[in-house]
């Protein structure tokens, strides 16, 4: 990118015909500065041959629709007719766009659109020159002679064209007073800048670059005005309004109005972020506490870690089991992966759940045996009429176990409809051999290893 400094140049007081550039929120102000990009190809050229010409001014103005983002636009309607006449300071040329510090000098309106003619080629502008110069036509101003060049006014201009060149005319303001209702609202203005200045220290460096230097703000309501419309983050119409107005004493009070609006603005927000900041806080100091007495607590013996928790409930379980040595030892095995491991890890939630299912086993809980077959006998044909078969094996079973002295598990497997008593039957065997009866249902159950488990 190649950084262009321009000389600086005496501002006529009268230029008719500026390049028109449209922005969107906020409008130029008189007196201040301003960085815009272009990006328009037509009218970077355009803008790229004025700096050429010695000619660095533009008219920028206002666009009725802030989601309109073209630097053109293709009717004088879709802009307001009042804007900002502009020096352009310094040019950034991009390539592709055009980035500019331009600085606003006085207001401008617009009186009607002008065509834009092609740029002649090198030679031909020598030839023209040469003429010029043989019929000493210096008595014309620079500025109406380059024009000639550039431009051809054009009274009807196509709709649909886009608007490069305007012709303008000079804004003034209406003669004013220094009454003591200016200085009051000159003082009101400066009180609430500061104001805004004291709640929001952004503000300072804005004020800062918009002051000039050696300029006092307050003795000038005309430049105060402006700059209390330019601090504001008003809408564009209000902004625009402050523009168009001519009237100092209105522009001051416009000005105040939308000053102290950001001002209670501006209030709110240090409200909003002092209460989220304590809240941040409050909620920071609890969590320090917490953790603080967590500490305590567990310096005293009052409170022990998750992990040392979750080992103390697993061993006061094992303390009334007779748990075989083989089992104790995948047990002490488990307990000693599960104080490795991190809390949030799912292998924790895994070593968990496993030491969660070994000792909720009744390890060493046996009921004693029934093996009298008349007991038994008695039991079953106090349940149930008929079943011979399935008596019959009962009572077989015990009778093994008798003469054997020692009961070796059984699978039996009932199969039939609802109702006709599976069930039952189960459960008065389970009596009649004086064990502890436990259903579980695995209805609906397809995978094996829900049943069997995954360790």
């Amino acid at each position: 990118p190649v950084m262009t400094a321009l000389t600086p140049l005496m501002v006529p007081e009268h230029f008719p015909n500026v390049p028109l550039i449209a922005v969107t929120r906020n409008p130029v102000f008189p007196r201040f500065i301003k960085i815009i990009e272009v990006k328009n190809k037509k009218l970077v050229e355009l803008l790229r041959r004025k700096v050429r010409l010695a000619q660095p001014y533009a008219g920028v103005f206002l666009k009725k629709d802030d989601n309109n983002e073209s630097d053109v636009v293709e009717d004088l309607n879709e802009i307001y007719q009042m804007g900002t006449f502009v020096q352009i300071h310094e040019m950034q040329d991009l390539g592709d766009k055009l980035r500019m510090i331009v600085m606003g000098h006085r207001r401008i309106r617009i009186n009607k659109q002008l065509e834009v003619e092609p740029e002649e080629p090198e030679n031909k502008q020598k030839v023209r020159r040469k003429q010029k110069r043989s019929k000493k036509e210096a008595e014309e101003e620079p500025g109406a002679k380059d024009q000639a060049v550039e431009v051809v006014l054009d009274p009807v201009a196509a709709s649909s064209q886009e608007v490069l060149m305007v012709e303008v005319e000079n804004v003034v303001h209406e003669d004013f007073q220094i009454t003591e209702e200016v200085k009051a609202l000159t003082a009101e203005i400066v009180k609430t800048i500061r104001d805004i200045i004291a709640l929001n220290p952004l503000y300072r460096e804005s004020v800062l670059q918009m002051m000039q230097a050696g300029q006092r703000v307050v003795d000038n309501p005309i430049y105060l005005s402006d700059m209390g419309a330019a601090l504001t983050g008003a809408e564009s119409q209000e902004l625009q309004d402050i523009l168009e107005e001519t009237s100092i004493p209105k522009r001051l009070y416009k000005a105040l109005s939308l000053l102290k609006k950001e001002y209670e603005l501006s209030k709110l927000q240090q409200r909003l972020g002092r209460e989220v900041e304590e809240k941040i806080k409050q909620t920071h100091r609890k969590y320090l506490l917490q953790e603080q007495l967590k500490i305590i607590k567990k310096e005293l013996g009052l409170e022990k870690e998750d992990k040392d928790a979750i080992e103390e409930k697993f061993r006061e379980r094992l303390k009334e089991l007779v748990v075989p040595k083989h089992v104790m030892d995948v047990i002490d095995e488990e307990l000693n992966k599960l104080g490795l491991l991190d809390n949030h890890s799912s292998e924790f939630n895994v070593t968990r759940n496993y030491l969660d299912w070994l000792t909720s086993i009744p390890w060493g809980k046996c009921s004693e045996e029934n093996l009298e077959l008349t007991r038994a006998r008695a039991v079953l044909e106090e349940d149930h009429y008929g079943m011979d078969d399935v008596k019959k094996r009962i009572l077989e079973f015990i009778a093994v176990s008798q003469l054997r002295g020692s009961t070796q598990g059984k699978i039996l497997c009932f199969y039939g409809p609802p109702g006709v008593g599976k069930t039952s039957i189960a459960r008065s065997i389970a009596r009649a051999l004086n064990r502890e009866y436990f259903r579980f249902s695995v209805g609906g159950m397809t995978d094996v290893a829900e049943i069997k488990g995954h360790r």
